[in-house]
């Protein structure tokens, strides 16, 4: 880890990927060698179908990312989940009927105390105790203005907040969909520790800019490193074995498969393969 620290750019950011039997342990080194204050998130992954077989225990099904930066300016793009049907119902329940939007109701009132603005009276009304308005009253003016103000029967007032369709979720620290491979479809390379590849595209598109230099110094069959480089990456791999090099080389070279190319038979590569990177200068 410190180590790394000493290569990890000033803007950039590292991530450690653990189940729970070190993952804690690991954490506490980090705090040590990179600050606790550069802790930015302790991710829960879902990483497999749940168990039936439990031992005794509740099953286990997920793992956990560490993700520390080295400063406090460095590259960040947010990422979004995409919308359910049933998550959009959900969380924007109601119609505008002059419109057919979708719309939520979202209180205008924040926790804390505040002396300003907006601690102050807007339409004759105090926040409630202990709370102050989220915006001031000139903003509320022009927000109710524009129609985006709703008033309850007594007189309560709420924000309306429109779905708006070409935003996603804003990515939380929980993360259902990025398991390993569970279904005869999803391309792999057969390695047995391979990582979702999705998983780490998220990854690096968060942390990184077009051209930065992204580095897996357990690099495996090479998920980051194909990552990487379907972004407009530079990558360095590392491992010490040479089943993981030569399985990177030819994950670089041929591409990944079908699963159930792997379950079945093995003698035939599929047609069905996903696309190698087609760039010499890799190897």
């Amino acid at each position: 880890m410190i180590v790394l620290r000493e290569l990890l750019a000033n803007d950039g950011s590292i991530f450690v990927h653990l189940d729970q039997t070190m993952i804690f342990e690991i954490k506490l080194v980090m705090d040590e060698v990179f600050g606790r204050s550069q802790f930015g998130n302790f991710i829960a992954r879902k990483k497999c179908n749940t168990k039936n077989y439990t031992r005794h225990s509740f099953g286990n099904i997920s793992d956990h990312i560490l993700f520390y930066t080295k400063s406090d300016d460095y590259v960040w793009h947010r990422q979004y989940d995409e919308w359910s049907d049933e998550r959009l119902l959900e969380e924007y329940p109601y119609v505008d009927q002059a419109s057919g939007r979708r719309y939520k109701k979202v209180p205008i009132h924040a926790p804390g105390i505040r002396h300003g603005e907006t601690g102050k009276e807007w339409r004759g009304k105090l926040p409630p105790r202990g709370k102050h308005w989220q915006f001031t009253p000139s903003k509320l003016d022009a927000l109710d203005a524009a129609g985006e103000i709703y008033w309850s029967p007594n007189g309560n007032p709420r924000r309306l907040v429109f779905f708006d369709p070409n935003k996603g979720i804003p990515a939380q620290d929980i993360w259902m969909q990025f398991k390993d491979a569970h279904n005869q479809n999803i391309q792999i390379t057969g390695y047995p520790t391979e990582k979702n590849f999705e998983l780490l595209t998220r990854l690096i598109s968060a942390t990184t800019n077009p051209g930065d230099l992204v580095l897996d110094c357990f690099s495996g069959s090479g998920t980051t490193l194909e990552a990487a480089a379907r972004l407009g990456r530079r990558f360095i791999g590392i491992d010490v074995g040479l089943p993981a090099i030569e399985a990177t080389l030819k994950r670089l070279q041929f591409g990944r498969e079908p699963m159930g190319d792997f379950v079945g038979k093995r003698g035939k590569r599929s047609d069905k393969r996903i696309s190698p990177l087609n760039q010499p200068t890799l190897f």
